[in-house]
């Protein structure tokens, strides 16, 4: 998921600029982002209050594919593209602002309390790696043609491949 949340906000002025937003939009939307993941952190204190944690985490991590299958429907819904790409910015920015919370609870949660600081530790290289390395390879998949479209497949991939593992990690944790 590290490599999803900061590979598109490198990108995101010049995807919703190609996804038919005004230069004014194109700006405020990203810029608002940030709001939005204050207020998905807020609902994320209904959700531990009201839902089985590991039912929230789980949820939380589906907000991400969501917004990113949002994004790829926007193009193909005409007079609804706007309302489309509104959904995609709240489905982002909550998700993104809740999966913060999520992923430093997580490693605790399903792996080991006892080893949690040493894991996250040997996981610093690659989520630095996958920081450094996510917004140029979506830079590269862009095409004029396509735009960004193989590149917001392979995150939307990427993004189910790591829900996979986090339903396998709380299934093996379950016993526990």
């Amino acid at each position: 998921m590290m490599a999803i949340t900061v590979a598109l906000p490198a990108h995101m002025v010049n995807l919703l600029r190609e996804h038919g937003m005004s230069e004014a939009w194109a700006i405020a939307v990203p810029a608002s982002i940030g709001v939005i993941q204050v207020a998905g952190r807020l609902l994320m204190y209904f959700f531990e209050h009201h839902l089985d944690v590991h039912r929230a985490n789980r949820l939380i991590l589906t907000l991400l594919p969501l917004a990113l299958l949002a994004l790829l429907a926007a193009p193909t819904l005409g007079a609804w593209q706007g309302g489309l790409m509104l959904v995609f910015v709240l489905l982002w920015g909550i998700g993104n602002g809740m999966l913060t919370i999520v992923k430093g609870t997580a490693m605790a949660l399903y792996v080991s309390r006892e080893h949690m600081a040493s894991l996250n530790g040997a996981l610093g290289v690659p989520q630095a790696l996958a920081r450094a390395a996510a917004p140029l390879l979506l830079g590269l998949l862009w095409t004029p043609v396509a735009g960004y479209t193989s590149g917001i497949w392979l995150l939307l991939a990427i993004s189910l491949l790591a829900l996979g593992a986090f339903i396998l990690a709380q299934r093996r944790a379950a016993p526990q």
